[in-house]
């Protein structure tokens, strides 16, 4: 007991924290390594260290990967609480020093950072003056993985993910269905009667295999007997995306809202495909632990009405 004490006053650092909440979330030393942009040695090691000075095991290596002990899971939860409190003391020390009354921190998908996110900007600088925004783009579990460790307060996802637990809560917002996109004068955006088979000659654009979407679109495709080229390009960013289609051939998924916007621009065409029942489900997602302050909901509030308001949005 006294050891223990003694460690934690004494001895207890932020990336203690921080390390330990990144290994409950990934469950693997290589992806916590590559998401705190250190050598797993690195990881190993610092472990190893904050094991021995409290002199209790935290973690144990198995076939499912690393999983928490008993006195782990005990401390992964004080140390969320921690690092959400040492967060929020953040933003507002921020926010003090710039002369701003709020600042929120935002996660959005690729998909709805050329819809949701400038409408809700430009209603927040007409509403709330004294406001700082910070967005940040990434992955489904990049993202829920920032909301874990405070670095974001509210993360706009895919709730279609994979169930995410009791620390975290939702609300959903409107689903945007996945669409096929060719370049402009693309073969088949002029080919009368297109059929899913027309697909099996182009290579394609898809999203990474860890991506939501990924396998229900391959299952929709394999189902519909299109024959999947290992032609492919893997990638989660829309410029990206856009860019591969301009230069190539390939056929690209992207979700309805922004292959619309993409298709104004004169730079695709949408194939009269129907991907029936493969969609992305949009929503609000924030840590359930962490108190928001009476501005931040407010913000919420308005990003909710956005969506609400947009007459050209569809809402299911």
């Amino acid at each position: 007991m006294a050891k223990i004490d003694q460690y934690l006053r004494s001895n207890l650092k932020l990336r203690h924290l921080q390390l330990i909440i990144t290994l409950d979330e990934m469950r693997h030393i290589g992806k916590a390594a590559n998401f705190l942009n250190v050598t797993q040695p690195a990881i190993s090691k610092t472990l190893a260290d904050f094991e021995e000075g409290l002199n209790i095991k935290l973690f144990e290596r198995t076939t499912r990967g690393m999983q928490p002990t008993e006195a782990g899971i005990c401390l992964i939860k004080h140390a969320k609480k921690i690092v959400n409190e040492i967060a929020s003391a953040r933003n507002e020390l921020v926010a003090i020093s710039e002369g701003r009354a709020t600042r929120i921190s935002i996660g959005l998908l690729p998909a709805v950072s050329l819809t949701i996110l400038p409408a809700f900007i430009a209603r927040v600088e007409n509403e709330m003056i004294s406001t700082s925004i910070c967005a940040r783009e990434g992955s489904s579990d990049v993202l829920l993985s920032l909301l874990r460790t405070g670095e974001l307060d509210v993360v706009i996802g895919n709730l279609t993910a994979k169930p995410l637990g009791v620390s975290f809560r939702t609300k959903h917002l409107y689903k945007d269905p996945i669409r096929v996109v060719v370049k402009k004068g693309h073969p088949l955006a002029t080919k009368a009667n297109i059929e899913w088979s027309d697909l099996s000659n182009y290579p394609m654009v898809l999203p990474p295999e860890f991506a939501t979407t990924r396998t229900v679109i391959e299952e929709f495709l394999l189902y519909n007997q299109v024959n999947l080229s290992k032609r492919y390009v893997e990638s989660l960013s829309t410029l990206t995306n856009i860019g591969v289609l301009q230069e190539t051939e390939s056929i690209g998924f992207l979700s309805g809202e922004v292959a619309e916007y993409f298709r104004k621009a004169q730079l695709v065409d949408i194939l009269p495909l129907n991907m029936k029942n493969i969609y992305i489900d949009i929503g609000l997602v924030w840590f359930s632990e962490r108190n928001l302050t009476p501005s931040q909901l407010n913000i919420i509030s308005i990003l909710e009405d956005t969506v609400y308001k947009d007459q050209t949005r569809k809402i299911f």
